[in-house]
């Protein structure tokens, strides 16, 4: 079903305000954050007033490279453009969520890292009670976000999917910009890429408002297929980290074919080299974590980046950098996750360093 007459709303002062709210917390010292609220309701009029014209505020744009777990080039907006984004995707997000898989996870409602691993342990685990020697595929395709084709998400994507025009401009300014590049080549080293190497008909933002949304409705053809043509009873996606188990493994092997002829074809894109095809038995890495028939451990990596990250919160709070509702947000997207691994002694020891005391000292 196509999404219809959303412009009004996502320009609504309503929703403006509500897309601040969601941006950033009201105790936020950001520059830009402050000079937005400093007048709050006459800025959103302004910007409502201004979108209903089509005078789009010029984006601005800054990157910076992060490199846990993965090299990444990520690039942020301003305050205003987070505002907008986040106004377009509070509308446009329940229904277009409505069309995906049940076992697409990643920035879905009620879904999310926690939940697609215990998907996949069950299916692990259901394969192992019963006695049956299963196997695993594990793709992920090659710089995802970066590969995006502006050409099928606009045309194949969108367009399809929302028929209210000013809508469709607005998803085109922020995905597909004339201001900046975002796309990258298939091969060679994202740090040292050059702005002229980059890529004007590919590639969104990492790091913008609508980014994951896009991201899932891009990706959204290939679970259809997967579920709907081929009839893979157990697939499971989380961002671009695609699995598939079952006991044959040729018609594993089949389903591999088809998957990427689909993928290179119908998406442009295409998965990377090191897809996997092993035996549930050796472990499967997911999200984080180590997927066994009989259990679920967290991966080393995992473990010390929760530990250093841990550590600096607190480290935060101490110095009176964060607030204490932070602290407890971040601590309990921690042990929601190792509620789902296995491992006693390893919790205890994770939480060692996360003492929340203020520093006294003048």
């Amino acid at each position: 079903m196509s999404i219809k007459n959303v412009f009004n709303e996502i320009t609504s002062f309503e929703n403006i305000i509500g897309a601040d709210r969601d941006c950033a917390p009201y105790d936020s010292d950001n520059y830009e954050v402050l000079e937005f609220r400093k007048n709050l309701e006459e800025n959103a009029l302004d910007l409502r007033d201004r979108l209903r014209r089509m005078d789009i505020p010029l984006a601005k744009y800054r990157s910076f490279f992060v490199f846990d777990p993965k090299v990444r080039k990520v690039i942020y907006t301003d305050y205003v453009t987070k505002v907008i984004q986040r106004s377009m995707y509070n509308v446009l997000y329940g229904p277009v969520q409505k069309g995906f898989i049940p076992d697409s996870y990643a920035c879905v409602a009620d879904k999310g890292q926690h939940k697609a691993v215990a998907k996949l342990a069950s299916w692990f685990s259901e394969y192992n009670s019963a006695g049956i020697k299963a196997y695993y595929y594990k793709f992920d395709v090659r710089r995802f976000f970066y590969r995006i084709d502006h050409g099928v998400l606009m045309n194949d994507i969108i367009k399809k999917k929302i028929s209210d025009k000013y809508t469709v401009e607005l998803i085109r300014y922020y995905m597909c910009s004339t201001q900046r590049p975002f796309g990258m080549p298939l091969y060679g080293d994202s740090r040292t890429i050059t702005d002229d190497e980059m890529l004007w008909d590919k590639g969104i933002a990492i790091g913008g408002g609508l980014s994951h949304m896009i991201g899932n409705m891009y990706l959204d053809p290939l679970d259809q297929y997967a579920k709907r043509t081929l009839g893979i009873k157990h697939y499971i996606r989380f961002a671009d980290d695609i699995i598939i188990t079952d006991p044959d493994k040729e018609k594993l092997k089949e389903y591999g074919r088809l998957l990427t002829q689909f993928l290179n074809e119908k998406l442009l894109l295409e998965f990377n080299d090191r897809c996997a095809l092993r035996p549930n038995s050796c472990g499967c890495e997911f999200v984080g974590c180590m997927i066994y028939p009989d259990h679920v451990l967290l991966r080393k990596s995992t473990t010390l980046h929760m530990k250093r990250r841990l550590r600096s919160v607190a480290e935060d709070y101490r110095d009176y950098r964060v607030t204490y509702d932070y602290c407890k947000q971040v601590a309990a997207s921690y042990a929601g996750m190792l509620d789902h691994v296995d491992g006693d002694s390893f919790k205890e020891k994770l939480w060692e360093d996360f003492v929340l005391t203020h520093n006294t000292e003048d």
